[in-house]
């Protein structure tokens, strides 16, 4: 007679199914851990590029005198 107030249990997950899980989880880890570095390395490259550029040897320094004029005549 108590089986008409209880309620029904749910079965339990089984361990391939727990494997699986704790599989899912550590590859959805692992690839947050790469993005995570991904984007570090694209603002680290961000950040100091632009230093690397201002001192680089093909850089040429000062204005660059221009070859032609605007209206098309030579000069």
């Amino acid at each position: 007679m108590s089986g008409i107030f209880s309620t029904p249990k749910m079965p339990g997950e089984s361990e391939e199914a727990k494997k699986a899980r704790e599989r899912a989880e550590q590859r959805a880890e692992a690839a947050e851990s790469r993005e995570a570095a991904g984007v570090a390395g694209r603002v680290r490259a961000r950040r100091t590029g632009g230093l690397r550029m201002l001192f680089s040897q093909m850089r040429q320094e000062g204005p660059q005198p221009q070859k032609t004029k605007l209206g098309g005549g030579s000069d």
